[in-house]
């Protein structure tokens, strides 16, 4: 009989996010790849059609009728679908499994203990979820795959007794094939570039007020600032997203592209002229291998996981709640543009590498 591997593929329903490209990357190498195996998606809504993809002829779809409430789905729904598709071995894609443990081995992502280092970021109802269910989801967990090394140190932090079962998956990055031709948005000449959810933990608002004010102190200056990402939760998801919208803001040449396809994103890396990143807390922060990847410099928040990954010989690092030092980020990355030296090593940060690891667990 062949092996059944049941996946939380709830990322792929929202369409492209961190998370979503993290486990739809590691999909496109090991679904063809174990062609002896079933893999069965599991969710409480159906897929994101730009992940339509990824449904190969080993893959199965269990997809509710009607869309569930997340904590529902995960303890009342899900080990009901695991059970009935008699599931060898299930894989948590979101840093929770069911309250009660699976009879089955079962692995999870942790991408950050935010409800510790940054619960200031969070919405309430998802902060009391991890707060309860997190300590649950690390005992219950057979293997946890740490996105970073700095989650990985904060879970042995809050929990030293599962400091065993973590093993620190890095994410990769590619070159994404692009096609000009089938770009149906226009991007400003000379734009720095960030992306990202309109949430807090982002800090947009934050660096769209450093820029404003760049403006206002450099009124000649051509340089737009190109914000690519999706309508989250609180005042970054509805102020900001206003703001964003609003003709005054446009003028001072902020431009926003709302839930850009995987093509759309791939060009904005390639034609930057610089990749901001601000955010408060990040369990890794992709975007920014994608931009190194394109050889562009990064300005970036000071904060830990980010050591992990930028060159201090090229990249900035920002204190995320300094609003006068990313306007002078602005500035100083408004001057003639440089290439990253050194290059970046992407043989270091592959998305085959990322599966291996996953692989050697997955399929033991």
């Amino acid at each position: 009989m062949k092996t059944k591997i049941g996946i939380d593929v709830r990322p792929l329903a929202y369409g492209m996010t961190g998370n979503s490209r993290y486990l739809a990357e590691v999909l496109k190498v090991i679904l063809p790849k174990y062609k002896n195996k079933e893999f069965y998606f599991l969710s409480h809504k159906p897929l994101h059609p730009v992940f339509n993809d990824l449904i190969y002829p080993n893959v199965h779809l269990v997809i509710e009728s009607k869309p569930i409430p997340g904590p529902i789905y995960l303890n009342l729904i899900l080990p009901k679908r695991l059970k009935q598709n008699k599931i060898d071995v299930f894989w948590g894609t979101i840093q929770m499994l069911p309250f009660f443990k699976l009879p089955i081995p079962s692995y999870v992502n942790y991408h950050d203990l935010n409800f510790i280092s940054a619960p200031e970021t969070m919405a309430k109802w998802n902060y009391w979820q991890h707060k309860l269910l997190s300590p649950v989801t690390l005992k219950n967990a057979d293997k946890i795959f740490c996105l970073s090394k700095n989650t990985k140190e904060e879970i042995i932090e809050f929990r030293p007794k599962y400091k065993d079962k973590c093993i620190v998956v890095y994410p990769g990055v590619a070159k994404t094939k692009t096609n000009l031709s089938a770009l149906t948005v226009k991007f400003p000449k000379d734009f720095f570039l960030t992306v990202g959810t309109l949430e807090p933990r982002k800090n947009i608002n934050r660096l769209v007020d450093a820029f404003i004010n760049f403006k206002k102190n450099h009124p000649k200056d051509k340089h737009s600032l190109l914000i690519m990402g999706r309508k989250g939760w609180g005042e970054e998801g509805d102020i900001l997203y206003q703001k964003l919208n609003d003709p005054i803001t446009k003028s001072t040449g902020i431009h926003f592209i709302e839930n850009p396809n995987e093509n759309t994103l791939a060009l904005a890396f390639k034609n930057c002229k610089a990749f901001f990143f601000p955010s408060l807390h990040e369990g890794f922060g992709l975007p920014l291998l994608e931009a190194m990847l394109e050889g562009k410099r990064c300005v970036a928040s000071d904060i830990p996981v980010f050591k992990e990954i930028l060159s201090e010989k090229c990249d900035l690092y920002v204190p995320a709640k300094d609003t006068s030092a990313w306007t002078n980020a602005f500035q100083i990355l408004s001057g003639p543009t440089k290439d990253r030296v050194p290059k970046f090593p992407s043989q270091m940060w592959t998305w085959q590498e990322t599966a291996k690891k996953i692989e050697e667990v997955l399929f033991l």
